[in-house]
């Protein structure tokens, strides 16, 4: 086999594998179920604030 053929084969291969593995669970979809979050104790409240750390390309966010 050629180098262009065993490029072929390898992208199918991995085209064949992400479309199988997208295909989940048979059935309707169900929808993620609800749960209401904890309340915040007094401890964790009072906690002193994390000052934000800067990263080098938040600059081009901005």
């Amino acid at each position: 086999m050629t180098t262009g053929s065993w490029i072929k084969t390898i992208c199918a291969v991995t085209l064949l594998s992400a479309v199988l593995t997208g295909c989940g669970r048979k059935g309707d979809l169900e929808r993620p179920s609800v749960t209401a979050a904890p309340l915040a104790t007094a401890e964790e409240a009072s906690s002193p604030a994390v000052k934000e750390r800067r990263f080098i390309l938040d600059g081009l966010l901005e």
